[in-house]
């Protein structure tokens, strides 16, 4: 009995010690688990501060629900979530100072409560840098829309800026719902009626065992034909030669340069140099570089200008035969296009209803011709010819030395023409839903185009040294035409070309102006700004709270 009362303690002790253990167990696997929650909470609190970073160009932080409850940042603002009932987390986004100065913190503090008590918290402390970017199809050297015959640009060009080529391809009405384009299959017209009716031979061209009409579409480029979306097969553009996109205003001519705005100095190298922050984005189609083209240049220590471009974003890759080994990019070249679908269309000016201070225009076209003074008729700018246009709109003159004063839009009904050598003033926009030639220099009597800005729109198509002698011409201009812009001689163009499709040769030369999408000319397509913003994290912090 003594023996058994003895195992008994024995088994007694053990048991409780077990129990004790595992209570213990249970407690501590508890705090880890809730740990884990507060941890959770404020990553959650981190991510939702960058989204909020990122949808808020400004720069300023949301203060809605800001907490109540006094700490050491009673001076700062909070911002409250509750994820789960008992999981929530705070955060709060402050500039650094100090070592941080220039950057951003943000201060993430998840919290667990029970009953209604805290019983875990755990601080994240990040350091971002932040970037704000314009989209704009105006903050680019070329923008391109949806291409033609399988590229964005046929030919050789010197591209001194950010290009932006979407080939995105023409809209369509999908009639048949079978997911892509159809276009009229052949068909043998028995009952003579000019159409195709059921019972008649027709061959099934696509194989979907049913006729196919042909599926209207919006003929963005005018080349009479549909135009599907760029592919990998497809080049978006040929940069041989010696072409190139690069990021500097090297080789510029001293007379286009003096009417221009000195570029910014950015920092690059440890060296203080002069920047377009261009970046390469192509959505649809491949670029082919060949011979002794390149696509950015190699850096090189003790220039004063920055060779590298900032960027390239193209997502189905290079050819030629130098293809993605004459890229010269601070991110490399195996990034996709960043800014999804939807982010920047091409503005089609002759399609789609346009509203503007409440009034619905049949297209922007169509509120142009109503905002515009109306000249009807082709309009020819010639120095030594003399011209007055003036309306409630717009006006325009021309004296007999070739200074042309442009201030507001006019709109033209025919098509518009630079004949000799013209010096403009002021801001204003030449508009017509035909055609523009330029046979020309055109240049600012000041400074483009925060003091003169002139903006060419057309319906068709912008011809730039397309006459015999028209060599070495020089532009500073804004430049829309919605089918096609061809260039057929080295010339120098500052400013910016809006086109669903170019045709270069040649070598012209093309310099980005970044201020020109900060003081476009009135009326510009798509003038409103579309700002993104940028996110790298610096360091991260994890604190865990008593």
């Amino acid at each position: 009995m003594i023996l058994a009362l003895f195992v008994m303690i024995i088994l007694f002790t053990l048991g409780v010690a077990y129990l004790t253990a595992s209570s213990s167990s249970l407690r501590s696997a508890k705090r880890d688990v809730i740990r884990a929650q507060a941890l959770a909470c404020a990553e959650a609190g981190v991510d939702k501060a960058i989204d909020l970073l990122m949808s808020n160009p400004t720069g300023t932080f949301p203060s809605e629900h800001p907490s109540a409850s006094p700490d050491i940042h009673t001076n700062d603002t909070w911002y409250t979530v509750t994820l789960n009932p008992g999981e929530s987390f705070r955060i709060c986004v402050r500039n650094g100072t100090g070592v941080f100065a220039g950057k951003t913190v943000i201060t993430s503090e998840g919290i667990i409560t029970e009953g209604g008590a805290i019983v875990s918290r755990h601080t994240a402390k990040v350091v971002v840098t932040t970037h704000r970017e314009n989209i704009s199809v105006w903050n680019n050297a070329i923008f391109g829309g949806v291409g033609q015959v399988g590229r964005s640009i046929n030919g050789n060009v010197a591209i001194r800026g950010s290009m932006h080529l979407l080939g995105d391809g023409e809209s369509y009405t999908d009639l048949d719902g079978d997911g892509h384009w159809s276009a009229a299959e052949p068909y043998t017209d028995t009952n003579h009626n000019g159409k195709w009716d059921p019972g008649e031979p027709y061959t099934d061209s696509d194989g979907d065992r049913h006729y196919d009409v042909e599926e209207p579409y919006v003929d963005a480029n005018g080349n009479g034909q549909y135009d599907p979306p760029l592919t990998v097969t497809d080049m978006a553009s040929e940069v041989s030669g010696t072409a190139n996109v690069g990021n500097n205003y090297s080789g510029m001519p001293d007379r286009l340069k003096s009417v221009l705005p000195a570029l910014n100095k950015v920092s690059y190298g440890g060296e203080q140099v002069d920047s377009l922050d261009a970046k390469l984005r192509v959505k649809h189609g491949r670029v082919n570089i060949s011979g002794s083209a390149t696509v950015g240049d190699p850096n090189v220590t003790g220039n004063t200008i920055k060779e590298t471009l900032d960027a390239t974003y193209v997502s189905d890759g290079y050819g030629g035969n130098k293809g993605a080994a004459s890229v010269n990019s601070d991110n490399g070249s195996t990034h996709g296009y960043d800014l999804g679908e939807g982010a920047v269309d091409f503005p089609l000016i002759d399609t789609g209803s346009y509203t503007k201070n409440g009034v619905t225009y049949t297209n922007y076209l169509d509120y142009l011709h109503q905002n515009g003074t109306v000249y009807n008729g082709d309009l020819a700018i010639t120095n030594g010819t003399a011209l007055t246009i003036t309306g409630p709109h717009g006006s325009l003159t021309v004296d007999a030395s070739g200074h042309m004063t442009i201030s507001g839009i006019v709109y033209v009904t025919g098509n518009i023409s630079f004949g000799t050598a013209i010096t403009y003033s002021d801001q204003g926009s030449l508009v017509t839903p035909h055609s523009v030639y330029v046979h020309s220099d055109v240049m600012p009597a000041h400074t483009f185009p925060t003091t003169d800005a002139l903006g060419l729109i057309a319906g068709d198509k912008i011809e730039l040294a397309t006459g015999a002698g028209d060599a070495q011409l020089k532009m500073a201009l804004a430049m829309y035409a919605q089918h096609e812009v061809i260039c057929n001689k080295q010339s120098d163009i500052a400013g910016t070309i809006v086109s669903s499709y170019y045709s270069m040769s040649n070598v012209p030369r093309l310099y980005q102006v970044p201020e020109l999408a900060n003081h476009l000319p009135p009326g510009m397509p798509a003038a409103d700004p579309i700002w993104i913003v940028g996110v790298n994290t610096e360091s991260w912090q994890d604190v865990l709270n008593p």
